[in-house]
């Protein structure tokens, strides 16, 4: 099986994962799942396992699922350097029961949380339907699901068609730029189509790349009915990743929901 991300996955930790951003969510995690007596908790998209590791400190059982074979075997070597366990499943969200079936590890679990915008990658209805169906199946009654998207009423036309620079590492055995272009998929203008420029030097060795990924931002009220439709209630949701603003959709870029399985 060919891996989607495994270029992201080489880099991901270099570019996105950053130690302090995952305390900081686990911390605000931690708080809702305090309230509601969860204790085994299933990452969805948990790539590297960065918010595993922090909720494992914190002391909850934790399985992570995740497409990318690369973001799993970091995600495992993480955990080894620490001496701490976690069970970590190749799988997409649309797969996610008779993956972990197969994988020896029982459900439902207390809670599921899907951080780091993964569900952007779900580009319409029917199966992010889907995706809520294997969700519940795998959650037991009452169980919570937390996560987070991207607000498209803040998706802008200044955002698109111009070479933009995203990140630079600059390391003694590594250097690399990633830059973006974007626009909007013709179909969907809710759809941003992020074009990534990598340019790499890794070790003396030069690399050159261009990745291609569509992603769905989403409309609050779409989310909350199709929630609703699929056997959600809608708790909470806020503007943000760490709980500090209630979500207003003319300001916030970031829809973070707090759902219930009814």
């Amino acid at each position: 099986m060919v891996d989607p991300f495994e270029l992201e996955a080489r880099y991901y930790d270099k570019i996105w994962g950053l130690v302090d951003r995952y305390r900081e969510e686990a911390e605000f995690l931690d708080q809702i799942l305090k309230r509601r007596g969860a204790h085994r908790v299933l990452d969805l998209g948990c790539g590297t396992g960065g918010h595993c590791l922090e909720l494992a400190r914190l002391g909850y059982d934790m399985v992570g699922l995740d497409i990318s074979e690369t973001m799993l075997r970091k995600a495992r070597d993480r955990f080894s350097k620490v001496d701490m366990k976690a069970d970590f499943v190749l799988s997409d969200i649309a797969s996610a029961s008779s993956s972990l079936q197969s994988a020896g590890i029982t459900f439902p679990f207390d809670a599921a949380i899907c951080m780091g915008y993964s569900l952007a990658h779900i580009l319409d209805d029917k199966s992010f339907g889907k995706a809520l169906v294997e969700i519940g199946k795998v959650l037991k009654q009452e169980g919570i699901f937390i996560f987070c998207v991207r607000n498209a009423e803040q998706l802008r036309d200044d955002m698109m068609r111009q070479v933009r620079m995203d990140t630079i590492v600059n390391e003694p055995d590594l250097q690399l730029a990633l830059l973006c272009h974007n626009f909007r998929d013709a179909a969907n203008p809710d759809i941003l189509v992020w074009n990534s420029l990598w340019l790499i030097n890794e070790d003396g060795k030069i690399d050159f790349q261009v990745r291609t990924h569509p992603l769905r931002w989403f409309r609050y009220d779409d989310l909350k009915t199709i929630l609703e439709s699929y056997g959600y209630s809608l708790i909470k949701t806020y503007g943000d990743t760490l709980g500090r603003e209630e979500f207003d959709r003319n300001r916030h870029d970031t829809i973070l929901m707090i759902c219930q399985k009814e």
